[in-house]
């Protein structure tokens, strides 16, 4: 549609008949179209042409279905548009003779959706509490119970199974999850066709822990401190900046929802109010796009927390064993396996968690696996028992998930608890793999490339993860061999061999190419300080050795050279190493990294010379000519150093690891040192003492 809607009008006025009529490639008919864009008027205008020139069409009007099988009302409650929903509701409850509910609302699409569970799985909270409002019970006569038969209907859709709770997890929209598992708590142990839960599904979603703001320190900064963005605050200006169709009390009237109490308003009216200055700073930066976006993920995050608890509290993980095998099934989150299959650009696709392998775990296993500690930490601090649970295929615990899948912050938070850790790391799982033994295998191991930037480097990690492990497992299971014959050094080396060989290809080619680089450095810092910028006196002194400029010359140069010289020896020490596995857990990378560290110096000390020089020989020239000259000679050191910033992380990191070893013995050897020196002082003044009161 090109947004010709006054034209639209103007032609159904002049040919109602042609409302029911199909007008695009998908048989949408107008009133399918205008209700899902949230054009209520029109769509409005439109009932009542139908009814003017053949009221008789209306029935069919309203139930008419797309090729999707989607009513008018379907296509309302995907859009968002409560003022459509209500409008065609109401016109069906008046041709169905019935008062409080209608059949429109029981419709299901060729996925077997009802408009209410369209609605949740685009997440229009609002629309889906007015739409549990309409659900028509068995009898006439309305009671609680016949009321919870009758939603039971929109609970689930037909071809997998997967509950209206569990589609609003899947696609995000954890303000409707929220509300429906609160509403109806029985949803949190419904499972779909493959028998996960709500919980297992969330637990499969890392993405939706991991917020776009938290990458941003300044996002970060902003909310901590500013001290505005209070919930209920943002929740009022949110609201007020709502549409009127979305700003409906759907909490009280004809439009209330069953069971709805008012804690929620009770808690807001309790609370002190925000000052007239504080909502307009609030208001602002609200109205500001990367503030908008950075509060509505805060708040994403604040109802995720909410709904992982509740779904920690319906015991909804507990028990949970399938006898599927590890990865069963791909599905498409909004359509169906077979759509997917047919039609690989479904509208689904486009972004987010669009599709899922699905793990035979427990949420806490499952969790584990993807690295959600949030999930982990609330399964554990709800159960403390869970920590030791097994799979009951793999009798697998959660230090062998951890371990397997790298999961570093999940592994640290088990090491807390020591005496359950000595526990857990004697477990053997059913293949007669030690926790070691998964240190050891490649099988799920994932590169970040954020952190790790070399194939030496990714070795270095794997060395540094079966470290971790060995630390914590018992000495004796080092040598212990699984159902294969093979202990966890055997497996590591035959599953690293590979790699070994890219790390020693990767870091000999950087070794020779940044050598040459260094030498290079040390060439033409040699060569600059026997050629003096302005040069000498016939005594041999420089005429421009009274210039503080001739001084930072001197220095920069005598750095460059110092720092090239030594970085290209650090090079060359790499070339002639014998790379086993042993050199690349410390020495190699930190060679490599100290290397990169004093090549880096040697070139910005050269900056600093050329720049000197330059400002020696046109002192006497504009200061925008000196200015420009700082900024071009900088220039090519401030690229070399971006482009290299991961490789100067690392030099930090595996610096503080060497200081760490080397530091703590030594200041633990200084401080024995400095105590038996004393009590040595203390003993020769206690004999001095003694000697002085022998008589005579």
């Amino acid at each position: 549609m090109d947004g010709k809607w006054i034209a639209l009008k103007y032609f159904y006025e002049d040919n109602p008949m042609e409302i029911v009529s199909p007008m695009t490639m998908n048989n949408d008919t107008a009133l399918h179209v205008v209700a899902s864009n949230r054009y209520s008027d029109l769509l409005k205008h439109l009932i009542l042409l139908i009814k003017d020139n053949a009221p008789e069409m209306l029935r069919r009007a309203l139930k008419i279905e797309n090729n999707d099988g989607n009513t008018p009302l379907h296509e309302a409650a995907a859009s968002g548009n409560l003022d459509a929903a209500k409008l065609l509701v109401d016109e069906d409850k008046i041709l169905s003779g019935q008062s409080s509910f209608s059949s429109l609302v029981e419709i299901r699409n060729q996925l077997g959706e009802s408009p209410l569970y369209r609605a949740t799985a685009f997440g229009h909270t609002n629309l889906v509490k007015y739409l549990a409002s309409q659900v028509k019970p068995q009898q006439q006569d309305i009671e609680q119970q016949q009321l919870e038969l009758a939603i039971e209907y929109h609970f689930n859709r037909n071809h997998d199974n997967i509950s209206i709770l569990q589609i609003a997890v899947i696609s995000q929209h954890f303000e409707t999850a929220l509300w429906l598992l609160k509403k109806y708590p029985d949803l949190a142990n419904r499972k779909e066709s493959n028998g996960l839960t709500s919980l297992q599904l969330l637990a499969q979603m890392p993405s939706a822990f991991e917020p776009k703001f938290r990458q941003s320190k300044w996002k970060k900064l902003i909310y901590k401190y500013s001290g505005l963005f209070d919930d209920d605050n943002c929740d009022s200006e949110r609201r007020s900046n709502q549409s009127p169709n979305q700003n409906d009390d759907l909490e009280s009237g004809s439009n209330q929802p069953p069971n709805q109490n008012d804690e929620d308003l009770d808690r807001r009216s309790n609370q002190p109010r925000q000052s007239s200055s504080s909502k307009k700073i609030t208001k602002l930066l609200l109205g500001w796009r990367p503030t908008s976006k950075m509060f509505e993920e805060m708040q994403n995050q604040k109802l995720l927390s909410k709904l992982t608890d509740l779904l920690v509290k319906e015991y909804s993980w507990a028990g949970e064993y399938s006898d599927s095998p590890n990865i069963r099934n791909t599905f498409c989150l909004l359509c169906s396996n077979k759509q997917v299959e047919e039609d690989s650009d479904c509208g689904c696709h486009d972004g987010g968690e669009t599709s899922k392998s699905i793990y035979k775990y427990t949420p806490l296993l499952t969790a584990t696996c993807t690295g959600i500690l949030q999930i982990v930490e609330k399964i554990i601090n709800f159960n403390p028992q869970a920590i030791e649970a097994r799979d009951i295929e793999t009798r697998e615990n959660i230090l062998h998930v951890a371990i397997k899948h790298r999961q570093l912050a999940i592994f640290k938070f088990v090491r807390k608890e020591k005496t359950i850790t000595s526990r857990l790391a004697y477990g053997i799982d059913s293949d007669g793999n030690s926790i070691l033994h998964h240190a050891a295998d490649m099988k799920f191991y994932t590169v970040d490339a954020q952190h790790v930037s070399g194939p030496a480097f990714q070795l270095q990690e794997e060395l540094f993860w079966m470290a971790r492990v060995e630390k914590i497992m018992p000495r004796h299971y080092a040598m212990h061999q699984n159902n294969q014959g093979v202990t966890a050094k055997e497996l590591f080396e035959s599953k690293h061999s590979s790699l070994l060989a890219s790390a020693k290809g990767w870091i000999k080619e950087t070794a020779q190419s940044c050598s040459t680089v260094a030498a290079l450095v040390a060439t033409v810092a040699y060569a600059a300080a026997f050629t003096v910028p302005g040069g000498n006196d016939k005594r041999g002194v420089p005429v421009l050795g009274h210039s503080p400029f001739f001084i930072t010359f001197a220095i920069s140069d005598t750095i460059s050279l110092i720092c090239s010289l030594t970085s290209l020896g650090t090079f060359l020490s790499i070339l002639t190493s014998p790379f086993e596995y042993e050199n690349f857990h410390c020495s190699l990378p930190f060679r490599l990294h100290l290397g990169f560290a004093l090549l880096f110096f040697s070139l910005v000390a050269t900056m600093f010379t050329f720049t000197a020089t330059l400002v020696l020989l046109i002192h006497h020239q504009k200061m925008w000519t000196t200015s420009l000259i700082y900024v071009v000679a900088l220039l090519p050191v401030s690229v070399f150093g971006l482009s290299q910033f991961p490789l100067y992380d690392g030099f930090r990191k595996s610096l503080k690891y060497i200081s760490k070893k080397i530091m703590k013995p030594t200041i633990s050897l200084i401080r024995d040192v400095f105590v038996n020196l004393k009590l040595f002082i203390e003993s020769i003044l206690n004999l001095k003492f003694c000697i002085r009161r022998l008589p005579g």
